[in-house]
């Protein structure tokens, strides 16, 4: 006795060839509470419109939980030069001046 497994498209329901499907997580959809997967065809994930040159932005209110939000790189600049930016701190490690106070 054997066992046969086949994937199928969750947009579809069509039968997927193993060796060309693709798999789509999708993250950070306000109507989701949770990351979610999906199998579709090549064609299927061809045919979604994609958005090129956004910018993930992490808003910190001071006090309150942070947010995630997508802006694109022409709407930052507007705010923020591309100069601000290329000369502000990174993430990781110390801000530039800070100096832990010695007791």
């Amino acid at each position: 006795m054997g066992l046969v497994s086949r994937r199928i498209s969750d947009v579809s329901g069509e039968e997927l060839n193993e060796l060309t499907y693709v798999n789509i997580v999708v993250k950070g959809h306000s109507k989701l509470g949770e990351a979610k997967q999906i199998d579709v065809s090549e064609a299927e994930a061809k045919s979604i419109k994609l958005v090129s040159g956004l910018v993930e932005l992490e808003i910190r209110p001071s006090g309150q939980a942070a947010r995630t939000v997508f802006a694109t790189e022409a709407e930052l600049a507007k705010v923020v030069p591309i100069e601000v930016l290329e000369r502000a701190d990174g993430v990781r490690g110390r801000r530039k001046g800070y100096r832990p106070t010695q007791d």
